[in-house]
């Protein structure tokens, strides 16, 4: 029996950190607490500008995360999409409910992001491997 090759699939977004700071000074918590975890505003400390750009490439990251995941009718809240990011080590993707969800139907187990910040501008890009079913092991 031929091996299938597993599927790479890539998410790209860019988000302007203005925006984001706009939001923070308009909406607040109501702001963040709607799109963000709890570890994703506390990693987020510094300046309003400090802390607009790194919610920013959050932002752009789950967004990126969302052109990954093949969305029916129902999309994911923010929330349940994070970026968490050790100190000192590279942002990973976290999923919970219904991104966990579409992800597993799809064959994603592992999402590697990457973030980038200048000009103005947070990019993000989500890399996932799409595992065939016919290799899943069976229990």
């Amino acid at each position: 029996m031929a091996r299938r090759r597993a599927t790479i699939l890539i998410g790209l977004d860019v988000q302007s950190i203005e925006e984001v700071e706009t939001s923070l000074e308009v909406f607040g918590d109501r702001y963040t607490e709607r799109v963000f975890t709890t570890h994703e505003i506390e990693s987020s400390a510094g300046d309003s500008l400090t802390r607009a750009s790194s919610l920013a490439g959050r932002f752009a990251a789950k967004e990126a995360v969302l052109k990954v995941l093949d969305i029916e009718d129902k999309v994911p809240l923010m929330r349940s999409i994070e970026i968490w990011r050790p100190v000192g080590r590279r942002p990973t993707v976290r999923l919970r409910g219904l991104a966990a969800e579409l992800a597993r139907r799809q064959g994603i187990d592992q999402m590697d992001v990457s973030l980038s910040h200048s000009g103005g501008v947070a990019a993000a890009a989500v890399v996932a491997q799409v595992v065939p079913r016919s290799s899943w092991s069976r229990p």
